[in-house]
């Protein structure tokens, strides 16, 4: 950390309020999706059996409905990255926020205090030009976007965000800001469109499905 204690991150967070109630409902919608994936596996695997007979066929058109919807889900991310603002990498982000911020301020109210989503994306090199290339991603939200995010590179959010920021890892931001009342519709497609509830986003689905037992 720089000149910002780490007691007064913890002051300034209120996830309650500013974060949980946009997550939350993509959580419900992608959830049982997720839990469910480890059964289907197993389902497959079994049905897999009997089907030998129709195998040739049935395999050739898995192949092309499964080229179609990768084909799709790559479009759909593109599309996704192209819509942010110009991106930047976390390293350079967080130096910003913490040059922004003098002893005086509220944290809140600093570097980027817009509303707004975001997606830190881990990348598999310093070299990779193309964006929606990433190897992990992690969508958030906040009615202060910058905070938000400063919050996640300190390691009081998602855990391997945390990790990969601490471990110097190819880290980038790319930002979606929006009106308040928007923030939840946004957040949602972001999450299925970056394909995050399979990367980073997954924990926070798991988490809520373990509260919800």
């Amino acid at each position: 950390m720089g000149k910002i204690k780490l007691q007064d991150v913890k002051r300034a967070i209120d996830i309650g309020k500013d974060v949980l109630p946009f997550v939350k409902p993509a959580v419900d919608r992608f959830g049982p999706a997720l839990i469910d994936w480890g059964q289907q596996k197993v389902k497959q695997a079994a049905d897999g059996l009997g089907e030998a007979k129709d195998s040739i066929l049935s395999k050739g058109q898995a192949i092309k409905d499964e080229k179609e919807r990768q084909k799709s889900l790559e479009a759909a991310r593109k599309k996704a990255v192209a819509s942010s603002l110009p991106p930047i990498s976390a390293k350079e982000f967080f130096e910003n926020f913490e040059n922004n911020v003098s002893g005086e301020t509220d944290l809140s109210d600093g570097y980027m205090a817009i509303a707004g989503c975001y997606a830190i994306t881990t990348m598999k090199s310093d070299r990779e030009k193309d964006l929606s290339a990433y190897e992990d991603v992690y969508v958030g939200c906040g009615k202060s976007m910058g905070f938000s995010i400063y919050t996640q590179l300190c390691g009081f959010g998602n855990v391997d965000v945390y990790a990969d920021f601490k471990f110097k890892r190819p880290m980038m931001i790319l930002l979606f800001p929006c009106e308040e009342k928007d923030l939840k519709t946004r957040y949602e497609a972001l999450v299925r469109d970056l394909q995050a509830e399979i990367s980073y986003n997954k924990w926070d689905v798991l988490a809520r499905s373990d509260e919800a037992r």
